[in-house]
């Protein structure tokens, strides 16, 4: 102690002595050598003056009341702790209140370093003044704010530094006063209890009093790379450049107990991917780049890059890890929508453009623009958040301007991704459009790691617009994650989705992560992929990964296979093999599967439910301390009896009317137990609290030669394209399956092979199969009169299917696709239908087969009703009763032919009527003249009449929507960017209204708020609206425009384009009667007959045509015509203008246009 008390007493006397020093400020963020570039880059760049805009928003009330009244945001700071041994959950209340405060400085002396206003500097003058105070008394080792020793460095120490690097030079200037609280008035200020209280701060981060860093070439957690920006930066603060290169020698070189040496324990973690080994959220560690470029900006001789740009590719990893919905998967204790790439991006490019490295600088600017595009582009965040914010710096002071076309492009949709410290491989199969509908995406996988759970192999899927089937994640509060439910069920077997054998399956103590936690397992290796790691498939239809597991704790190996089919653009399964065998006794295996949803239905294939009843099977553990395998939190678990048989089961989450199908092949007898389970974290739309459903599924004996084999399709109507499913064998031995599927006039039959590996031999005779190798895919397929075969391999050498043969390359895969002839003796379809086709609510349908020329009858079946039999062509069905004016939201088509002997094939289909309707009481269109609550959009659920990017509404009204609604169910609230809201209405009288909207604007500037349209017409009505700024509390009615209506029914939707608003209700007022020229065009327009099953007629009359233009319900122009003709004739079939709703839109030469639908049948 005396020796800490000397050095102490040295280095102030060294304050004393010091006239000048070295280092000039700012420095962190940016230097005096870059005020012109970035005062330049404000001037020019909405995107830069905007942070400052935002920056000054946030404190201005404060920095203004503060002129006159200095005690009211010093009286808001929390009493600063005696010490640093508080807990985190001791320290979490007041760090958030050091770290508001600090964080308004930090804006506030920004502010003033670009704007040279003083009152700013003033206000983040005296609040550093206050912690000065207080803390230059001190000793390093009883310096806190909070009281935590890991938070205070991420938070209040952090906001301290930057705001003391840009506040230095003011504050030392002379006759600079300061307010003094103990004092109640001005005082000089003092840079030399300034430079102790500094000292303190960036000694206490350091903590050097706890002891050195034992930790070299060991694992560790992520917490040196958290508090280490506040480190680094308070130690930059420090002025005696003599001690401060002793202390960043301690940061860099030597580290300490809590500030692990960068150099010889931090960096050496990084692996071959250049990505920090934890759960993903945890993975980003941006901070680590951070560090790396400002230290190479201040020391180049360091050469801090040598060997480390392995890291700067690591940062482009992450965007591999989304799904079709743009959330990542999630594995370990993380969460899904944290998300850093643009930070990581951001600090690769300031540091690599700096480094001359070309390709980082390429990459970075290019997955910036995509990164922003996805977003709806650029709007820069400027928050007051508690750990580690630096967004409006980085983004200010090291962002560019990034052009809105860019040239390049980075695929991050590959479909295998390998995370090895995870021991996880992604499987993925996008589509061009509506990708988050029908885009497939999954993982599987499981390791030990930093933040890891004991899992085996679980697996995460993906499917229309949900993560279906999620691993455990992360609670949102500090708190949760100490109670059982985390502990003992989501960081255990049964709360993921996997393989528990003899109900035993548990983790390991020792080497675990976390005291007491039972976490540590083996890393699953990733044996086999096509493609392999960020490659190209072979083929767009067909990837695979397969993971394996030597699992020494339960003495149990497991080998899984995920892949990817699809079928159409619009239509995919998964296949799932899941081998295990304990190396012992075998005594059963139970596969658990969660999924979000309101129902689970067991069922055979054909339909038939399974009786179940009540079990208890899974009240019990293994009488560790944390309860494994988990299952004891399965509640309502009913158990159907042993049954060999195929079996279908459907998740149904009622929402948006979407389903999970998980198909199982006959042949292996197991117990099919249903259950509900906690919560699925983070889980879209009003599944954010509802009981998980869950799976579990028993089988006596091994499940390495008779593995689980599952398919699983997600549907948006109970109609699936799977239609049927069955085991391969090779002797027996389980390898693959038999999957027939259906898909409008496509049938397709893929026989999956997955083999244990690469040597195995099997034949398959009644198919006509030869298969050597671990994973390949036979598929026939079949569309009316075509039929092609291909043969894939994804890793094998040699692959028969009758006459056609493939011989796999070096690399052990390979495909072939040939045209082959079709029997269409045996065909079975619809015409001019295809499943899930909409059609529009109340319309008449009429159906036409086509049937093979071996069958001498059809029957059609309207949702299991007979509507008829037809004993030869044309096999059409018209005016059928339950086709004629179409309300309901599906109808299921089934056409079954029979031949001469009895025997029978079968089609089926399902047609869609558009899910939407009003939020009134009567559910009819709202009346226009009108006032309608915004919180009132229409019935139908997320995509159809609503979007939001927020997970849940918190509100008691709707609570099962997503929108945002305030607590009293009156007013829409915390609107994001890109959001919009539809409202059915019925125009009652055409003629020219006037849109009020009430509403409560709290951001400034000016900012782009609405644009109001009728989509489904091609009409945009208002575009950009800035509505008038209110303020907080206060809500405004404004006209914010006039437009013409026609009368009739419309769906009217308000697009919300940024956040800072509220809105409480809009009225449409009619001010005058129409008589403008699209009125009387409507009147001299003509299209009949409507709806139409084949041609069309437009009669246009004396209207001096310009053009006229068809589009169908996606957007997609499919006719139009410049010529000025009286009337035109269009043929439907000429245009392939399938079954549906079209919109028709007239131009005269006057730019006048109207727009009406046509219904084609």
């Amino acid at each position: 102690m005396q020796t800490k008390n000397t050095l102490l007493i040295l280095f102030l006397f060294k304050i004393m002595l010091l006239s000048s020093q070295s280092l000039q400020h700012p420095v962190i963020w940016t230097t005096p050598a870059e005020k012109t570039d970035v005062l330049a880059k404000i001037q020019n760049y909405d995107w830069a003056s905007s942070i400052v805009t935002k920056a000054k928003g946030t404190i201005e009330a404060k920095v203004n009341t503060h002129i006159t009244n200095p005690l009211t945001i010093l009286n808001t700071i929390p009493a600063l702790a005696a010490d640093d041994n508080l807990s985190e959950s001791a320290a979490s209340s007041a760090n958030a209140g050091h770290a508001k405060a600090l964080n308004y400085a930090s804006y506030a002396a920004m502010v003033y370093y670009v704007t040279g206003e003083e009152k700013y500097a003033q206000f983040a003058a005296d609040i550093l003044w206050y912690y000065i105070e207080q803390l230059s008394t001190r000793s390093p080792s009883n310096t806190a704010m909070s009281g935590s020793h890991f938070y205070d460095p991420r938070s209040g120490y952090a906001q301290f530094a930057i705001a003391y690097d840009f506040m230095v030079n003011y504050l030392k200037t002379p006759g600079t006063q300061v307010y003094s609280k103990s004092n109640g008035s001005q005082i000089a200020f003092d840079n030399v209890k300034a430079q102790k209280a500094v000292y303190n701060i960036a000694m206490n981060a350091l903590h050097e009093h706890g002891g050195t860093d034992t930790k070299y070439g060991k694992t560790v957690s992520n917490h040196p790379i958290l508090r280490a920006p506040g480190v680094l930066f308070s130690i930059l603060c420090i002025e005696d450049d003599t001690e401060r290169e002793r202390m960043f020698n301690v940061f860099w070189n030597v580290g300490t107990s809590q500030q692990n040496s960068f150099t010889k324990t931090i960096l050496p973690m990084f692996g071959e991917q250049g990505i920090w080994p934890e759960a993903v959220s945890y993975s980003f560690m941006q901070n680590v780049t951070l560090v790396l470029n400002l230290v190479d900006k201040l020391k180049p001789e360091l050469n801090v890059m040598n060997n480390n740009t392995h890291i700067l590719d690591g940062n482009f990893l992450f965007d591999n890890l989304r799904m079709p919905n743009r959330r990542f998967v999630r594995y370990g204790d993380s969460h899904r929508d944290i998300d850093k790439t643009g930070e990581i991006y951001r600090y690769t490019l300031n540091l690599a453009t700096r480094k001359g490295y070309t390709n980082y600088i390429d990459k970075a600017k290019v997955a910036l623009r995509q990164g922003y595009d996805a977003e709806g582009g650029y709007n820069p965040i400027v928050p007051i958040t508690t750990f580690g914010n630096y967004r409006a710096f980085d983004q200010l002071f090291w962002g560019i301007d990034i052009p809105k076309v860019i040239s390049g492009a980075i695929d991050f949709q590959k479909p295998t991704v390998v995370i090895k410290h995870a021991g996880v491989a992604l499987q993925r199969n996008y589509v061009e459009e509506n990708n988050e509908d029908y885009g497939l995406c999954g993982i599987i996988g499981g390791a030990h790691y930093v933040h890891s759970h004991a899992t085996g192999i679980t697996m995460e899927l993906y499917g229309a617009g949900y993560i279906m089937a999620a691993n455990a994640g992360l609670p949102k509060t500090l708190a949760e994650r100490k109670e059982p439910e985390h502990e003992n069920y989501f960081w255990r077997h049964a709360g993921n989705n996997t393989m528990i054998v003899n109900g035993e399956t548990h983790g390991r103590q020792s080497g675990s992560w976390n005291t007491d936690s039972y976490l540590w397992m083996n890393t699953t290796v990733n044996v086999a992929a096509e493609p392999k790691h960020l490659e190209d498939p072979i083929n767009p239809n067909f990837s695979f990964a397969t993971q394996y597991l030597d699992d020494k704790v339960n003495n149990e190996q497991s080998k899984r296979t995920l892949s990817t089919i699809r079928t159409s653009e619009t239509t995919g399964y998964y296949f799932d093999m899941f081998r295990s065998k304990s190396l012992e006794t075998n005594n059963f295996h139970d596969y658990i599967y969660h999924n979000l949803g309101d129902a689970t239905n067991i069922s055979t294939v054909d339909g038939t439910p399974l009786p179940v009843s009540p079990t208890t099977r899974y009240q019990n553990d293994i009488g560790d301390l944390q309860k494994s395998p988990g299952w004891r939190f399965f509640e309502n678990t009913n158990v159907t009896a042993s049954t060999n048989e195929a079996i279908k089961v459907r998740f149904d989450l009622n929402e948006t009317n979407t389903y999970m199908n998980m198909f199982a092949p006959a042949g292996v007898a197991r117990e099919y137990t249903k259950a509900l389970g906690p919560a699925t974290r983070e889980a879209k739309g009003g599944y954010i609290n509802k009981k998980t459903q869950i799976v579990a599924i028993r089988q006596q004996g091994e499940a390495w030669n008779s593995p689980y084999v599952h398919i699983f399709e997600p549907s948006k109507s109970t109609n699936t394209s799977v239609k049927s499913v069955e085991h391969l064998y090779r002797g027996g031995v389980i390898v693959g399956s038999k999957v027939n599927s259906q898909v409008g006039d496509k049938v397709i039959t893929d026989y999956v092979i997955c083999q244990e590996d690469a040597s195995k031999i099997v034949s398959i005779p009644e198919a006509g199969i030869n298969f050597t190798g671990h994973f390949a895919v036979v598929r026939y397929e079949q569309i009316l009169d075509k039929a092609y075969v291909t043969l894939y391999i994804g890793e094998g050498t040699s692959l028969s299917y009758g006459e056609h043969a493939l011989q796999a390359d070096a690399s052990k895969k390979g495909q072939l696709v040939v045209e082959v002839t079709a029997d269409i003796s045996r065909i079975v379809g619809f015409k001019d239908l295809s499943n899930n086709q909409e059609v529009a609510k109340g319309s008449n349908l009429d159906v036409e087969a086509i049937i093979g020329s071996d069958f001498t009858e059809a029957t059609l079946f309207v949702n299991n009703v007979n509507v008829g039999t037809k004993i030869g062509a044309p096999y059409v069905w018209t005016s059928i009763p339950e086709l004629t004016n179409m309300t309901e939201l599906s109808y299921l088509l089934k056409i079954v032919a029979k031949d001469a002997q009895g025997v029978t094939k079968e089609s089926s289909l399902t047609v869609l009527t558009p899910n939407q309707w009003a939020y009134t009481t009567n559910s009819l269109p709202h009346p226009i003249p009108g006032r309608i609550e915004f919180e009132h959009y229409d019935n139908g659920g997320i995509d159809i009449a609503y979007w939001d990017k927020k997970n849940q509404n918190s509100s008691s009204f709707r609570p099962d929507e997503m929108v945002d609604i305030n607590s009293a169910g009156t007013q829409v609230r915390d609107i994001k960017s890109g959001e919009w809201l539809e409202f059915t209405v019925n125009v009652e009288q055409a003629g020219n209204y006037s849109l009020d909207v009430r509403h409560q604007t709290r951001r400034s500037p000016v900012f782009k708020q609405l644009t109001v349209s009728f989509p489904d017409e091609n009409l945009t009505f208002l575009s950009d609206i800035v509505l008038t700024n209110t303020g907080s509390g206060s809500f405004l009615t404004e006209t914010i425009g006039n437009f013409d209506l026609e009368a009739g029914e419309h769906v009217l939707r308000f697009s919300l384009l940024d956040y800072g608003f509220d809105l409480d209700y809009f009225e449409l007022k009619l001010e005058t009667l129409s008589i403008d020229d699209p009125i009387n065009l409507k009147q001299k327009i003509k299209i009949y007959p409507n709806p139409t099953s084949s041609s069309f007629t437009i009669n246009v009359g004396e209207i001096d045509l310009e053009n006229v233009s068809v589009y169908n319900m996606l957007g997609v122009k499919v006719y139009t015509n410049n010529a000025s003709q009286e009337k035109l004739i269009i043929n439907t079939k000429e245009y392939n203008m399938k079954s549906g709703l079209y919109l028709v839109v007239i131009t005269d030469q006057q730019g006048n246009s109207y727009t009406q639908k046509l219904i084609v049948q």
